[in-house]
């Protein structure tokens, strides 16, 4: 099964118009949080120390940093803006790919259209077909990948960004594989470096080797023409227990598109995604029984085993930490309500109440599942008057099941862009993503979301 080539020629026979108002009503979607997630992680310390490294090497101003107001080199662009999109670990998740879709190829896509004056239609065009192919090649990498430790946003992710870079760039079918095979031996990603700096690194350099990855491709750099399908390829190499399924890579492609089957998820909470269903249930039973964190006893979280891997700190000391915490995530609902980006400050996690809390909150784990985002959890609160109140979630609000809606969208998207942008500039922004497959180019809207004047000033 010739993947690697297959992959190029969809992208090569694939325009625009093919893709139907509902793809692109989902890509602006998809578009309009993962810059509300970047906006908002822009002024976070591992955004900044990003960006001070993008200055030291220099190179010329191409691409806009977003949230920054300044300009550097399109792969620098896309690497800082895609560790501003996961900084704060508020973007979209996708089943397919067993990670976040969004955040490793828009970045890439963002800096190199700003670059070439490319239109809102090349852009988002490249987009979905970025998002289509890292989330079908995420279907047939198998559960095993995951479970080893890679982080398959970072690895399928360069894959992803290689192939949004190469429909942006018109890059021919050939120059194309060359593409998606040198973004085959860029994949990286270790999930060991969840709940620190490194973990949105990873989609940052997943955007940046795309980026490169195709340049080089347009220049005649070569690779292997089987990368992703040879038994020393890609698939295999990434598969540890070899259940990988190649043919869940090619088969379907656009039919349907995974940006609308299954679709994103979009994070309500700036959180890990496979803490919201217990959040849903925990806030509904404050909410419903007008408990207080005081009420509590003891908590019990149910999740598959495939839910809970990500959730490595159960004695969360810092914010990044607490992120990937399932018993920090449940106390500070109960103590606070529904997380914000300042629940996962470290003086937050730090709080005494919350350090004691949280060491009532017990997480099981039940049997494995195949998507680690997917699958019912159940929450048990115990409280101190001898009441057990029980809830199960199956979908979290802002799942492909129960989407927020445009406005809601918006709110958040204006909430995030607070801390980044002047408030007249965010609702500019906001008006010209709700059209963004009509802008001639997107030099405008860059503008907008590099903050030349920062938050503060007149607005």
């Amino acid at each position: 099964m010739e993947i690697t080539r297959g992959y190029a020629r969809f992208i090569g026979e694939t325009g625009y118009e093919q893709l139907g108002d509902d793809v692109v009503t989902a890509a602006k979607r998809a578009v309009l949080d993962t810059l509300a997630a970047t906006l908002a992680g822009s002024v976070e310390p591992a955004a900044r120390i990003a960006l001070e490294l993008a200055r030291a090497l220099g190179g010329s101003p191409q691409a806009t940093v977003i949230g920054a107001g300044e300009r550097v080199s399109v792969a620098q662009a896309a690497l800082v803006n895609g560790v501003s999109g996961h900084a704060l670990d508020y973007d979209d998740v996708n089943y397919s790919l067993n990670g976040h879709p969004s955040v490793p190829v828009l970045p890439a896509v963002l800096a190199l259209a700003e670059h070439l004056g490319a239109s809102g239609r090349a852009a988002l065009r490249a987009f979905v077909l970025g998002f289509e192919i890292e989330c079908k090649l995420g279907r047939a990498q198998g559960a095993s990948h995951y479970a080893r430790g890679w982080h398959a946003t970072s690895t399928h992710g360069t894959v992803g960004a290689a192939a949004a870079a190469a429909a942006l760039l018109s890059l021919t079918e050939k120059q194309t594989v060359m593409a998606l095979g040198i973004a085959g031996s860029m994949a990286a990603g270790s999930r060991q470096n969840f709940g620190t700096m490194t973990k949105p690194l990873h989609p940052g350099r997943a955007a940046e080797a795309g980026v490169t990855a195709a340049l080089l491709a347009q220049r005649g750099f070569t690779a292997d023409e089987t990368m992703l399908e040879a038994p020393l390829g890609f698939i295999r190499l990434f598969s540890p227990a070899e259940d990988h399924d190649p043919t869940q890579a090619l088969g379907n492609l656009g039919a349907p598109w995974d940006i609308l089957a299954p679709g994103i998820a979009v994070k309500k909470y700036p959180c890990c995604y496979n803490t919201h269903r217990a959040l849903d249930g925990v806030l509904a039973l404050r909410d419903e029984a007008g408990i207080a964190a005081e009420d509590v006893a003891a908590v019990e979280i149910l999740l598959p085993e495939t839910s809970a891997a990500p959730l490595i700190h159960p004695r969360p000391q810092t914010g990044l930490e607490g992120k990937f915490s399932m018993q920090y995530c449940v106390a500070a609902a109960l103590l606070d309500g529904a997380p914000r980006l300042a629940t996962f400050s470290d003086a937050a996690v730090q709080r005494p109440a919350a350090q004691a809390l949280l060491r009532r909150v017990e997480m099981r784990a039940g049997p494995a599942q195949a998507q680690i985002a997917g699958g019912r959890t159940e929450v048990a609160l115990t409280l101190r008057d001898g009441r057990t109140l029980r809830r199960g979630v199956d979908e979290p609000r802002g799942s492909g099941e129960s989407p927020l809606s445009w406005e809601e969208l918006a709110e958040k998207f204006r909430d995030c862009a607070a801390v980044a942008l002047p408030a007249a500039a965010a609702r500019e922004a906001l008006e010209r993503i709700a059209y963004f497959e009509s802008l001639p180019d997107l030099r405008g809207l860059m503008a907008l979301l590099a903050a030349p004047e920062r938050v503060g000033a007149a607005s």
